[in-house]
Protein backbone atom coordinates (compact mmCIF):
# COMPACT_ATOMS: atom_id res chain seq x y z
CA UNK A 1 0.00 0.00 0.00
CA UNK A 2 0.97 3.78 -0.45
CA UNK A 3 2.36 6.06 2.36
CA UNK A 4 0.41 8.39 3.71
CA UNK A 5 1.95 11.65 5.39
CA UNK A 6 0.28 12.93 8.67
CA UNK A 7 1.12 16.32 10.77
CA UNK A 8 0.60 17.25 14.19
CA UNK A 9 1.12 20.47 15.95
CA UNK A 10 3.01 21.44 18.80
CA UNK A 11 1.56 22.17 21.69
CA UNK A 12 1.52 24.43 25.02
CA UNK A 13 0.57 22.50 27.85
CA UNK A 14 -0.87 24.14 31.00
CA UNK A 15 -1.40 27.49 29.57
CA UNK A 16 0.35 28.99 32.99
CA UNK A 17 -2.08 27.86 35.79
CA UNK A 18 -4.22 24.77 34.21
CA UNK A 19 -1.61 22.15 35.14
CA UNK A 20 -2.42 18.83 33.61
CA UNK A 21 -5.60 20.56 32.61
CA UNK A 22 -5.88 23.20 29.66
CA UNK A 23 -3.79 22.99 26.36
CA UNK A 24 -3.02 24.85 23.38
CA UNK A 25 -2.25 23.70 19.73
CA UNK A 26 -0.29 26.14 17.57
CA UNK A 27 0.54 26.94 14.29
CA UNK A 28 4.31 26.21 13.13
CA UNK A 29 6.71 23.42 13.65
CA UNK A 30 5.39 19.70 14.41
CA UNK A 31 6.07 16.40 13.68
CA UNK A 32 5.16 14.50 10.64
CA UNK A 33 4.79 10.35 10.58
CA UNK A 34 4.47 8.59 7.41
CA UNK A 35 2.77 5.24 7.45
CA UNK A 36 1.55 2.28 5.23
CA UNK A 37 -0.13 -1.08 6.10
CA UNK A 38 2.29 -4.41 6.26
CA UNK A 39 0.99 -7.55 6.85
CA UNK A 40 1.58 -7.64 10.50
CA UNK A 41 3.09 -5.96 13.67
CA UNK A 42 4.57 -2.46 14.26
CA UNK A 43 7.73 -1.38 12.76
CA UNK A 44 9.67 2.12 13.15
CA UNK A 45 12.15 1.88 9.81
CA UNK A 46 13.15 5.17 9.64
CA UNK A 47 13.87 8.77 11.95
CA UNK A 48 15.05 11.69 11.07
CA UNK A 49 15.73 13.99 14.15
CA UNK A 50 18.61 15.84 15.30
CA UNK A 51 17.79 14.36 18.69
CA UNK A 52 18.32 10.23 19.39
CA UNK A 53 15.12 9.01 19.24
CA UNK A 54 14.74 4.97 19.60
CA UNK A 55 13.16 2.68 16.76
CA UNK A 56 11.97 0.26 19.61
CA UNK A 57 7.96 -0.34 18.58
CA UNK A 58 7.83 -0.45 22.82
CA UNK A 59 9.68 2.66 23.32
CA UNK A 60 8.31 4.92 20.43
CA UNK A 61 5.30 7.04 21.07
CA UNK A 62 3.93 6.35 17.13
CA UNK A 63 4.54 2.80 17.45
CA UNK A 64 2.77 2.75 20.91
CA UNK A 65 0.09 4.86 19.99
CA UNK A 66 -0.42 2.70 16.71
CA UNK A 67 -0.25 -0.50 18.34
CA UNK A 68 -3.21 0.37 21.23
CA UNK A 69 -4.99 1.66 17.90
CA UNK A 70 -4.55 -1.31 15.97
CA UNK A 71 -6.29 -3.33 19.06
CA UNK A 72 -8.47 -0.79 19.75
CA UNK A 73 -9.98 -1.84 15.98
CA UNK A 74 -9.17 -5.90 15.90
CA UNK A 75 -7.07 -4.66 12.71
CA UNK A 76 -5.90 -7.58 11.01
CA UNK A 77 -2.56 -6.19 9.63
CA UNK A 78 0.44 -3.80 10.72
CA UNK A 79 1.94 -0.57 9.98
CA UNK A 80 5.12 0.73 9.21
CA UNK A 81 6.08 4.58 10.36
CA UNK A 82 9.06 6.65 9.32
CA UNK A 83 8.83 9.72 11.49
CA UNK A 84 10.10 13.20 10.64
CA UNK A 85 10.80 15.27 14.30
CA UNK A 86 10.21 18.87 13.46
CA UNK A 87 10.38 19.38 17.47
CA UNK A 88 12.99 18.75 19.61
CA UNK A 89 12.38 16.74 22.62
CA UNK A 90 12.36 18.22 25.71
CA UNK A 91 11.43 21.71 24.48
CA UNK A 92 8.17 22.01 26.06
CA UNK A 93 6.21 21.87 23.05
CA UNK A 94 4.69 17.84 23.34
CA UNK A 95 6.92 16.86 21.38
CA UNK A 96 6.15 13.31 22.32
CA UNK A 97 2.60 13.90 22.60
CA UNK A 98 2.74 15.19 19.07
CA UNK A 99 4.56 11.72 17.07
CA UNK A 100 1.73 10.01 19.34
CA UNK A 101 -1.05 11.86 18.04
CA UNK A 102 0.40 10.94 14.62
CA UNK A 103 0.91 7.69 15.01
CA UNK A 104 -2.68 7.22 16.17
CA UNK A 105 -4.36 8.96 13.62
CA UNK A 106 -2.14 7.32 10.87
CA UNK A 107 -2.71 3.84 12.07
CA UNK A 108 -6.75 4.48 12.45
CA UNK A 109 -6.84 6.34 9.21
CA UNK A 110 -5.09 3.50 7.25
CA UNK A 111 -7.40 0.78 8.67
CA UNK A 112 -11.18 2.44 7.68
CA UNK A 113 -10.72 5.48 9.93
CA UNK A 114 -13.45 3.67 12.50
CA UNK A 115 -12.26 5.83 15.52
CA UNK A 116 -12.63 9.67 16.15
CA UNK A 117 -10.53 12.05 17.38
CA UNK A 118 -11.42 12.13 20.98
CA UNK A 119 -11.33 8.41 20.69
CA UNK A 120 -7.25 8.35 19.83
CA UNK A 121 -6.82 10.63 22.72
CA UNK A 122 -6.94 7.97 25.03
CA UNK A 123 -4.06 5.63 22.91
CA UNK A 124 -2.12 9.04 22.38
CA UNK A 125 -1.90 9.67 25.85
CA UNK A 126 -0.93 6.05 26.96
CA UNK A 127 1.82 6.35 24.72
CA UNK A 128 3.13 9.46 26.20
CA UNK A 129 2.82 8.18 30.03
CA UNK A 130 4.96 5.77 28.30
CA UNK A 131 8.11 8.01 27.83
CA UNK A 132 7.35 10.36 30.31
CA UNK A 133 6.32 8.46 33.12
CA UNK A 134 2.74 10.73 33.85
CA UNK A 135 -0.78 9.98 32.52
CA UNK A 136 -1.85 13.35 31.38
CA UNK A 137 -3.39 14.43 28.19
CA UNK A 138 -2.88 18.62 28.13
CA UNK A 139 -0.47 17.74 25.14
CA UNK A 140 -2.48 15.21 23.53
CA UNK A 141 -5.80 16.23 23.28
CA UNK A 142 -4.99 19.61 21.49
CA UNK A 143 -2.59 17.76 19.45
CA UNK A 144 -5.44 16.12 17.91
CA UNK A 145 -8.45 18.00 18.49
CA UNK A 146 -6.88 22.01 17.48
CA UNK A 147 -7.36 24.53 19.26
CA UNK A 148 -8.09 25.14 23.21
CA UNK A 149 -8.98 21.85 24.89
CA UNK A 150 -9.71 20.90 29.19
CA UNK A 151 -9.07 18.03 30.45
CA UNK A 152 -11.51 16.96 33.58
CA UNK A 153 -10.39 13.74 34.02
CA UNK A 154 -7.84 11.00 33.07
CA UNK A 155 -9.85 7.96 34.52
CA UNK A 156 -11.73 8.19 33.00
CA UNK A 157 -10.73 10.32 30.21
CA UNK A 158 -12.66 12.91 29.82
CA UNK A 159 -11.89 16.05 27.66
CA UNK A 160 -13.92 19.15 26.89
CA UNK A 161 -12.89 21.44 22.99
CA UNK A 162 -13.36 24.57 24.34
CA UNK A 163 -12.47 27.19 21.32
CA UNK A 164 -10.49 29.63 20.14
CA UNK A 165 -9.08 33.39 20.65
CA UNK A 166 -8.97 34.58 16.65
CA UNK A 167 -7.05 38.09 18.17
CA UNK A 168 -4.49 35.74 20.65
CA UNK A 169 -0.79 36.42 18.96
CA UNK A 170 2.08 34.23 20.82
CA UNK A 171 5.61 35.42 20.92
CA UNK A 172 7.35 31.27 21.59
CA UNK A 173 11.05 31.23 22.28
CA UNK A 174 13.03 28.17 22.92
CA UNK A 175 15.83 28.15 24.67
CA UNK A 176 18.89 25.67 23.99
CA UNK A 177 18.05 23.83 27.14
CA UNK A 178 16.43 20.35 27.25
CA UNK A 179 14.37 19.66 30.36
CA UNK A 180 12.75 16.24 30.36
CA UNK A 181 8.90 16.40 31.15
CA UNK A 182 9.79 13.17 33.84
CA UNK A 183 12.68 15.54 35.51
CA UNK A 184 10.21 18.65 35.13
CA UNK A 185 7.30 16.64 37.56
CA UNK A 186 10.39 15.59 40.06
CA UNK A 187 10.67 19.14 41.43
CA UNK A 188 7.17 20.03 41.79
CA UNK A 189 5.49 20.75 45.10
CA UNK A 190 4.08 18.19 47.06
CA UNK A 191 1.79 20.44 49.31
CA UNK A 192 0.54 24.43 47.94
CA UNK A 193 -0.87 26.66 50.22
CA UNK A 194 -4.33 27.28 50.09
CA UNK A 195 -4.49 31.10 48.78
CA UNK A 196 -2.42 30.09 45.90
CA UNK A 197 -4.59 26.84 45.13
CA UNK A 198 -7.83 29.53 45.10
CA UNK A 199 -6.00 31.62 42.54
CA UNK A 200 -5.01 29.32 40.42
CA UNK A 201 -8.39 27.71 39.77
CA UNK A 202 -9.79 31.27 39.50
CA UNK A 203 -6.86 32.02 37.04
CA UNK A 204 -7.78 28.37 35.18
CA UNK A 205 -11.43 28.95 35.17
CA UNK A 206 -11.03 32.73 33.05
CA UNK A 207 -8.91 30.91 30.56
CA UNK A 208 -11.51 28.41 29.75
CA UNK A 209 -14.01 31.45 29.70
CA UNK A 210 -11.39 33.31 27.69
CA UNK A 211 -11.39 30.83 24.69
CA UNK A 212 -14.99 29.65 25.20
CA UNK A 213 -16.21 33.37 24.67
CA UNK A 214 -13.37 34.07 22.29
CA UNK A 215 -12.25 36.73 24.37
CA UNK A 216 -8.24 37.69 24.42
CA UNK A 217 -9.04 40.54 26.91
CA UNK A 218 -10.13 37.74 29.51
CA UNK A 219 -7.43 35.80 29.07
CA UNK A 220 -4.90 38.70 28.78
CA UNK A 221 -5.91 38.93 32.63
CA UNK A 222 -5.67 35.15 33.32
CA UNK A 223 -2.11 34.10 32.32
CA UNK A 224 -1.34 34.22 36.69
CA UNK A 225 0.60 31.12 37.49
CA UNK A 226 1.79 31.34 41.53
CA UNK A 227 2.26 27.44 41.67
CA UNK A 228 4.33 25.91 39.25
CA UNK A 229 5.44 28.56 37.25
CA UNK A 230 8.27 29.66 40.17
CA UNK A 231 9.68 26.30 40.69
CA UNK A 232 10.13 25.36 36.93
CA UNK A 233 11.37 28.98 36.37
CA UNK A 234 14.84 27.66 38.29
CA UNK A 235 15.43 25.31 35.42
CA UNK A 236 15.35 28.28 32.37
CA UNK A 237 18.32 30.46 33.17
CA UNK A 238 17.40 33.96 33.08
CA UNK A 239 13.82 33.62 32.91
CA UNK A 240 13.02 36.19 35.43
CA UNK A 241 14.73 38.82 33.70
CA UNK A 242 12.80 37.54 29.98
CA UNK A 243 9.51 38.24 31.49
CA UNK A 244 10.17 41.13 32.98
CA UNK A 245 11.53 42.44 29.13
CA UNK A 246 8.56 41.19 27.75
CA UNK A 247 5.99 42.83 29.96
CA UNK A 248 7.86 46.04 29.45
CA UNK A 249 7.68 45.86 25.73
CA UNK A 250 4.03 45.20 25.61
CA UNK A 251 3.35 41.59 26.22
CA UNK A 252 0.03 41.42 28.28
CA UNK A 253 2.09 37.83 29.93
CA UNK A 254 4.31 35.53 29.35
CA UNK A 255 5.16 32.54 31.68
CA UNK A 256 6.21 28.47 30.52
CA UNK A 257 5.18 26.17 28.02
CA UNK A 258 4.57 22.70 29.13
CA UNK A 259 7.13 21.08 31.23
CA UNK A 260 9.79 24.14 30.06
CA UNK A 261 12.08 25.17 28.62
CA UNK A 262 9.92 26.75 26.28
CA UNK A 263 8.30 30.40 27.14
CA UNK A 264 5.66 32.39 25.33
CA UNK A 265 4.12 35.38 25.63
CA UNK A 266 0.94 37.19 24.49
CA UNK A 267 -0.10 40.20 22.48
CA UNK A 268 -3.23 41.42 20.28
CA UNK A 269 -0.85 43.16 18.32
CA UNK A 270 1.43 41.63 15.57
CA UNK A 271 3.53 45.40 15.56
CA UNK A 272 3.97 44.48 19.57
CA UNK A 273 4.57 40.95 19.14
CA UNK A 274 7.85 41.50 16.65
CA UNK A 275 9.57 43.63 19.91
CA UNK A 276 8.65 41.52 22.30
CA UNK A 277 10.16 38.59 20.33
CA UNK A 278 13.31 40.61 19.93
CA UNK A 279 13.51 41.73 23.54
CA UNK A 280 12.54 38.45 24.71
CA UNK A 281 15.64 36.48 22.55
CA UNK A 282 18.05 39.44 23.19
CA UNK A 283 17.67 39.16 27.04
CA UNK A 284 17.93 35.01 26.74
CA UNK A 285 21.69 35.68 24.80
CA UNK A 286 22.62 38.38 27.24
CA UNK A 287 22.68 35.27 29.89
CA UNK A 288 24.70 33.32 27.15
CA UNK A 289 21.84 30.84 26.47
CA UNK A 290 21.06 30.93 22.31
CA UNK A 291 17.27 30.80 21.47
CA UNK A 292 15.34 30.15 18.89
CA UNK A 293 11.51 31.91 18.52
CA UNK A 294 8.76 32.11 15.94
CA UNK A 295 5.57 34.54 16.21
CA UNK A 296 2.55 32.32 16.17
CA UNK A 297 -1.60 31.66 16.60
CA UNK A 298 -3.66 29.14 17.77
CA UNK A 299 -3.81 26.36 15.39
CA UNK A 300 -7.50 25.21 14.96
CA UNK A 301 -7.25 22.01 12.94
CA UNK A 302 -5.12 19.67 14.93
CA UNK A 303 -3.46 16.45 13.73
CA UNK A 304 -4.34 15.94 9.66
CA UNK A 305 -3.51 14.23 6.36
CA UNK A 306 -1.10 16.43 4.47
Amino acid sequence: MEWIKVFSPATIGNIGPGFDVLGLAIKGPGDVVLARRIKSGVKVSAIKSPQPLSKDPAKNTAAIAARHVLDLLGADGGIELKIIKGLPIGSGLGSSAATAAAGAFAANYLYGGKLSRKQLILPATKAEEAVSGGFFADNTAPALLGGATLTRCCMPLDITEIGSIEKLILVVVTPRIVILTREARRILPAKIPMKDFVFNMANTALITAAFAKNDYSLFARSLNDVVIEPVRAKLITGFDAVKECALKAGADGMTISGAAPTVFAITDSMQKARTIEEHMTITFSQFGVASQSWITTVDAKGTRLI
